[in-house]
């Protein structure tokens, strides 16, 4: 899942290459007021985006002033003319390709500058006699601010239909006998899916688990500030609002009470690759994987601290936390 601004980013992208199409239209075709109102709308859209991420100011003025010219009907059906609009069009895809490349080294638990993590680069099996590697299939960066991974890149087709993460009904037992040392019953906050076998077994356990999704915190649900003395995250690794979630999360924490999540733990399961030669990228990838220092850090920036937490899992790795109110 990618992060909101580099959706937004690729929306641009589109829309550039839509804008100069109905341009080259206009050209052919003048006098069409629709398609003149179409590239003009189009035009302050690109602006209004690039101002809000900051683009280069000589891009925000190319565009504004091609807006400018075709709404006016100054500009002449000419070679001139095509000329400097292929150049703003080039120019403007510099520009969102370097925002892109600034999204991508943005961690997004801390907004710390993250950068590749080689070691955690996977690649295909390929079939030449060789042994060559092919290119990287999954990549994650390594912010350097909090050390956290996050995924950066991950390509289709051999990785479709990845296995997901499937907790058992051991597992969930388990965890929930951790929670239980710390509030062995009572109403809880469950963001996750009803479905889920982590749910089913807080039912069978006593729990009275009231569910939202994953999605809804980041929307801004308030559920009328209604406080929680269990608060459980299932499967929050698979966004990369994670910061977010926490936070939010975190509103709806009563003072005495405590908050699960977990995330994978992407060292564990590299030395796992190293030993054993496991085939990580067959797995479901996770936006963001943790390190023991990266969820002090994470933890501390959404407001909690970390009660206790334990690393649990043989074939791949994960940290599961269990937090409280940040005093």
């Amino acid at each position: 899942m990618a992060t909101g601004r580099m959706n937004q980013l690729v929306v641009m992208v589109g829309l550039c290459s839509s804008v100069v199409e109905g341009i080259e239209h206009l050209m052919a075709y003048q006098g069409n007021e629709r398609l003149k109102e179409d590239a003009v709308n189009g035009l302050l859209t690109l602006e209004e985006n690039l101002r809000g991420l900051k683009a280069d100011s000589s891009v925000i003025h190319e565009t504004r002033w091609i807006a400018e010219v075709i709404k006016s009907w100054l500009f002449v059906y000419d070679r001139e003319f095509e000329s400097r609009l292929h150049r703003w069009y080039c120019s403007a895809l510099k520009e969102l390709r370097k925002l892109m490349t600034a999204e991508t080294e943005r961690c997004p638990v801390c907004a710390g500058k993250g950068l590749p993590h080689y070691s955690a680069i996977f690649y295909m099996e390929g079939g030449e006699k060789d042994g060559y590697v092919m290119e990287p299939v999954r990549v994650f960066m390594k912010c350097r601010d909090c050390g956290n991974y996050y995924l950066a890149k991950e390509e289709g087709g051999p990785l479709d239909g990845k296995k997901g993460l499937r907790r058992t009904k051991t597992r969930c037992e388990r965890l929930l006998a951790d929670i239980g040392e710390f509030v062995p019953e009572g109403t809880m906050l469950f963001i996750g899916e009803e479905r889920s076998q982590l749910y089913k077994e807080a039912l069978k356990a006593g729990y009275f688990p009231k569910a939202i999704s994953l999605e809804e915190p980041v929307h801004g649900t308030d559920m009328g500030k209604e406080t929680y003395r269990i608060v459980l995250i299932d499967r929050i690794s698979r966004t990369q609002d994670m910061k977010m979630i926490l936070t939010q999360a975190a509103e709806y924490l009563a003072d005495d009470g405590i908050l699960w999540f977990d995330g994978p733990d992407l060292e564990k399961s590299m030395r796992n690759l190293e030993k054993k030669g496991s085939s990580m990228w067959k797995g479901e990838a996770a936006e963001v994987c943790l390190t023991d220092d990266g969820m002090e850090t994470l933890a501390e920036k959404c407001g909690l601290s970390i009660k206790s937490y334990r690393h649990v899992g043989k074939a791949s790795g994960r940290i599961e936390v269990i937090a409280e109110k940040l005093v």
